[in-house]
């Protein structure tokens, strides 16, 4: 077994790391190493996946993921498993990674991409750590299919959009939503802000921009203080002149190839042209 932790996000070092013989036991503690997974791996190499795997308003996989064991994150869950890799994420379960680490075990990470080439590069290197290098290129190959299919032709004005959450959330052009945005041929009302990451763009931030495109996150979280932004007189008087669209959640909370869906969705407003309150 190696000894050691490694993160997968395109970082220096990663690209020429290698297994000697894929892993035939693995667990999965993180959402977003469950969908990848699912996406790469044949279920008889799985021995568990995180219990958020089937949970339908999180998990681009739920259908795949039905039937396989699960646990909750803890090492004695994980150790209880024998796994010969344990796949994470970078923010989650750290005291479990840790303690892994130290026991011995091999454990990748997934960081946070931030761009379409972040999102190609994870899932070819995370494609080579559990040894299916040829499946990592067919699924980089879909997207890519997905996002050509979706890109804008060259010199064509974009239109302006901004994602719009609970307390007035948003993303900038530094995330994941951010370059799902860019990918379907929009400018993002947040850059513009100042803000590259995650910010709070104001109501009044939100209605000077002027964008043409309103973009909701679905999260299917009951109601509670922060939605009532969304529920605004104002923002719901501004969607009946400009395009809006909701998106699950669970479709870019994690990079993987399911991405191309949203980008693809949004691409689809953007080509069909000014519009007078379209549906979402």
């Amino acid at each position: 077994m190696i000894l050691g932790i490694w993160v997968l996000a395109g970082l220096p070092g990663i690209a020429g790391a290698a297994v000697t013989a894929p892993p035939r036991h693995i667990v999965s503690i993180n959402l977003c190493t469950d969908a990848l997974l699912l996406a790469l791996v044949p279920r008889s190499r799985i021995a568990a996946l995180s219990h958020l795997a089937t949970d339908p308003r999180l998990s681009p996989v739920v259908a795949l993921a039905r039937g396989i064991p699960q646990v909750h994150g803890a090492a004695e869950e994980v150790l209880a498993l024998d796994p010969d890799l344990v796949v994470a994420g970078r923010y989650t379960t750290r005291e479990t990674v840790l303690l892994l680490r130290r026991l011995g075990i091999d454990v990748v990470e997934l960081g946070l991409p931030t761009s379409m080439n972040d999102v190609r590069r994870q899932i070819r290197e995370f494609a080579q750590w559990v040894g299916e290098p040829g499946r990592g290129e067919r699924v980089v190959a879909a997207l890519d299919a997905r996002l050509s299919a979706a890109a804008p032709d060259p010199g064509t004005p974009r239109p302006l959009a901004a994602i719009y959450g609970p307390n007035g959330y948003t993303a900038g052009p530094r995330t994941l939503e951010g370059a799902v945005l860019r990918a379907a041929g929009y400018a993002n009302l947040a850059g513009r802000a100042g803000i590259e990451t995650w910010g709070w763009l104001p109501l009044e931030g939100l209605l000077r921009g002027r964008p043409q495109l309103l973009v909701f996150e679905e999260t299917g979280h009951a109601p509670d203080l922060a939605h009532r932004v969304l529920a605004h007189p104002a923002l719901v008087r501004v969607q009946r002149s400009i395009a809006v669209a909701s998106v699950p959640g669970r479709l870019w909370s994690c990079a993987g190839p399911w991405v191309g869906e949203v980008v693809q969705r949004l691409a689809r407003l953007r080509q069909e042209g000014p519009v007078q309150g379209r549906g979402r």
